[in-house]
């Protein structure tokens, strides 16, 4: 406990100049830390095989992009840039898909849909003879 008093007191007593500074210095230096460490998870992202990597929405090509940019910057950046796309691209690619497919199955909707009204006579149509046939008796079926 006193000795964070006295480091208070210290840190007080240092100039807002001198706290800006310092701050300068350090910010780089901790960036610097920081993409290094990143970059060792990236080589570490290598030994995964496709599969593993495909599960989390990579290729190994974007590996070796994101770890051929300087030493300076952050490769983790680049792979979650990539990762994204590719998932907005694959959601893109299923919502077309799942919109022709709803295309396709609206002309046939309806033609049900038409034929479950009544006819011209205003009675239902005959169900058709397979239903009949799986309908099951339950008197019979009672144990």
């Amino acid at each position: 406990m006193l000795l964070m008093t006295i480091a208070t007191k210290l840190l007080s007593s240092v100039s807002a100049g001198a706290t800006r500074v310092v701050t300068l210095a350090i910010k780089p230096a901790a960036f610097l830390v920081k993409a290094l460490i990143h970059r060792r998870e990236v080589m570490r992202l290598g030994e995964l095989d496709e599969r593993g990597l495909k599960d989390i929405g990579l290729v190994r090509s974007d590996l070796d992009g994101a770890l051929a940019v300087s030493w300076l910057s952050d490769p983790s950046v680049i792979l979650a840039e990539r990762s994204s796309a590719r998932s907005g691209a694959a959601s893109l690619r299923r919502q077309v898909a799942l919109q022709q497919i709803a295309l396709r199955e609206a002309p046939a909707t309806k033609a049900a849909s038409a034929a479950a009204q009544p006819g011209e006579a205003g009675r239902m149509p005959a169900r058709p003879a397979v239903s009949q046939a799986l309908e099951v008796n339950p008197v019979a079926c009672s144990a």
